[in-house]
């Protein structure tokens, strides 16, 4: 069992991402992986696992109460221990059919006013540094226990941050290696230095062992132009040669300098991003790699002497793989001729890697061919696409082929997963395809309400709900709700083509023109009305044949929409 502790000066450096990230990465590759969160005072991994694990009643806080405080070894550590599912919503049937490598301790239950008392009451002094004290066997007791009763490959900890006891349990005493964090300041630089200093002193070898140490330059921000490139370049090898000198100075050699950048979803959500980062799909050739790659050559260093010949191959052909995905992302937007070539390609190094599929769906959907998109978009669900879009966008496959009930189930299913990025978005849908299966107007405007009272900045909430008045005919609450929506986002086209229809139901034909030119002036995107609902479609059938709605079309370079509506028509009939 290696036994690896991730530790930071400060907090905020995303070691507890790290953490998981390498968990994630271990176990795909059939390793299993005990994870340990040793960061008492301000735990992190209950959150992380959250979607993995039923409710957390006790775990190592209560573990090491019993021994502090009523002087009790615990008899078996499995007790405070919980086993981590990919899901916590998958049926149990499918649990039966999946190996789950992962073993998380957590710190307890820190939403239990038992557990700061418990805490508060540990004695760390009497544990270390009494008269008799037996601290230090106690926890390699800890460590044997977790060997014999889970037999891990791995032991991962998530520990304190700062100079303390606890940080100094889980590097001298349990950590084989150590995985040291930092991001780019003098605080965070300067703090680190003065800990490899003191880890790497002979009198704080406890074991007389000398320890792998490897270190992560994290957070700096992803790379979007060739002058940022140089920045970016230079900030690393200042702190690498600053992190070299301190090792140098002890007499000690620093074993890895790896750098993981930061991106919208780690900034915003703290997002496990441990397969292809779809946010890399602007970098340049000659900027850093995906953050799914910058992970992966963490793990390689981490794992440098402990894969298998085959598990290196496989672990060199999946690193190639994300790399190459990351280069051809755009290609998906751009409906490439060659993106499915690329894909089977792609394919053949790393068969499961889930955003393959993703791509695959992409471009089918792009094309409108939504039966093939959903075949794709559902490999990919399988393959545990991390993010949720797959999900999504079969949700939005469903929507196109008017199979509302399937569409609903998938936005459900995103809802209750509580992906965050889309989330509001997941829940407009699901009230427009309600709709569409005939639940009353009243109940959904009541539900938008509800929604707006706590998301109350989001324009497309009151778009939403002005388009429910607009149906109904209420228009003055109609109007009342989408100038709201322009206020808060004066620049989106979709607004304006609300407020455009509105008014061609008042019969305010002047009005109507306006409003429109103004939201194809805002790139609205007309087309998209070939999949809105009939009294839309309606609207701009009627206003077809008008020269004034000819002449506005001509002007934006959209005659091509009178074609448009008029395949609709000879669809319907």
């Amino acid at each position: 069992m290696k036994t690896v502790t991730f530790y930071s000066y400060k907090g905020g450096v995303g070691r507890t991402l790290a953490v998981v990230n390498i968990a994630n990465r271990l176990a795909e590759f059939g390793k299993k992986v005990c994870v340990m969160d040793f960061d008492l005072e301000a735990p992190g991994l209950n959150h992380k696992y959250k979607h993995n694990i039923d409710e957390v009643k006790q775990g190592l806080v209560d573990y090491i109460y019993e021994f502090a405080v009523n002087g009790v070894v615990p008899g078996s550590i499995g007790d405070y221990a919980k086993e981590i599912t990919k899901y916590k919503y998958t049926n149990e049937k499918d649990l039966k059919k999946r190996q789950n490598n992962i073993i998380f301790i957590p710190a307890g239950n820190p939403e239990s006013g038992e557990y700061w008392k418990k805490l508060s009451h540990i004695s760390w002094w009497n544990l270390f540094y009494e008269a008799n004290s037996e601290g230090i066997p106690f926890f390699l007791d800890l460590k044997e226990k977790i060997k014999k009763e889970f037999n891990p490959d791995y032991l991962l900890i998530d520990t304190r941050t700062g100079i303390t006891e606890i940080s100094a349990i889980t590097m001298s005493i349990l950590a084989d290696s150590i995985v040291l964090l930092a991001v780019n300041n003098e605080e965070n630089i300067c703090g680190t230095q003065r800990i490899i200093e003191t880890i790497t002193k002979e009198e704080n070898k406890l074991l007389g062992v000398d320890k792998e140490i490897h270190f992560v330059l994290t957070r700096l921000p992803q790379i979007a132009s060739p002058e940022e490139w140089t920045r970016d370049e230079n900030i690393q090898n200042g702190v690498k040669r600053k992190i070299e000198d301190a090792f140098q100075n002890c007499g000690q050699k620093l074993n890895s300098f790896n750098v993981i950048h930061s991106n919208k979803e780690i900034a915003l959500y703290d997002r496990v991003t441990v397969n292809y980062d779809l946010d890399g799909k602007n970098q340049r050739k000659d900027s850093t790699p995906s953050i799914s790659a910058e992970y992966l050559s963490l793990f390689d260093s981490l794992t440098e002497n402990d894969l298998t010949k085959e598990e290196r191959e496989r672990f060199n052909n999946l690193k190639r793989a994300e790399i190459l995905l990351q280069y051809i992302y755009d290609d998906s937007y751009k409906n490439s001729p060659d993106l499915l070539t690329k894909l089977d390609e792609i394919e053949k190094l790393a068969p499961r890697l889930p955003e393959i599929n993703l791509l695959r769906g992409t471009y089918f959907y792009k094309q409108k061919k939504y039966e093939y998109a959903i075949k794709y978009f559902t490999k990919s669900i399988e393959l545990n696409e991390p993010l949720g879009r797959a999900l999504l966008n079969r949700g939005e496959s469903y929507l196109s082929l008017r199979n509302y009930q399937k569409a609903l189930d998938d936005y459900n299913e995103y809802v209750s997963k509580d992906y965050k990025e889309h989330r509001i978005y997941a829940l407009i849908n699901k009230i427009i395809v309600q709709k569409q299966l005939g639940v009353d107007l009243t109940i959904l405007i009541i539900e938008l309400q509800e929604l707006i009272g706590k998301y109350p900045n989001n324009s497309d909430l009151y778009n939403t709900l002005s388009c429910m008045y607009r149906e109904k005919g209420e228009y003055d609450s109609a109007l009342t709700h989408i100038y709201k929506a322009i206020e808060l986002n004066p620049n989106s086209g979709i607004l304006y083509s609300t407020l455009a229809e509105i008014n061609f139901c008042l019969n305010n034909k002047l009005e109507f023109y306006r409003n429109l030119d103004e939201a194809l002036n805002k790139r609205f995107n007309l087309e998209g009305i070939e999949k809105d609902t009939e009294d839309i479609k309606n609207i701009y059938k009627q206003a077809s044949s008008d020269p004034e709605f000819v002449r506005i079309l001509n002007k934006h370079n959209k005659a091509y929409f009178i074609d448009i509506l008029n395949n609709l028509v000879h669809e319907e009939n």
